[in-house]
């Protein structure tokens, strides 16, 4: 029998690996500049303390996207109003801010329902 190279493909579980932690770095360094502290940012965003240093010394998420998204306004600008509402609500969306970035960073080999 033949196999065939198809494979299923969950867009969540490859931006998981790649594009959230450079998100979640750029939120990291976004809630720390606004004055939260690393214990308030972490318990905002549902990671260790640890994790929150980790993001802030770079020794998490990959350089490369993160500096990419950093340079770019109309990303930086959704970070800090999801920074914003990360104080204000009891829980936030992430899907819209990963497909934007995705979009940014020209990886847009699957289809999510929140690509726009």
């Amino acid at each position: 029998m033949e196999r065939d190279s198809r494979k299923l493909i969950i867009p969540c579980e490859s931006a998981m690996r790649d594009v959230i932690p450079a998100i979640k770095a750029i939120l990291v360094d976004q809630l720390v500049k606004d004055g939260i502290s690393q214990s308030k940012a972490a318990a905002l965003l549902g990671i260790t303390p640890a994790e929150v240093s980790y993001y802030l010394k770079g020794k998490r998420a990959d350089g490369k996207y993160k500096q990419v998204l950093e340079k770019d306004e109309e990303f930086m600008e959704m970070i800090a109003q999801y920074a914003t509402r990360l104080t204000d609500a009891d829980q936030i969306n992430i899907c819209p801010i990963c497909s934007l970035a995705r979009k940014k960073l020209g990886i847009m080999d699957y289809t999510c329902p929140y690509d726009w």
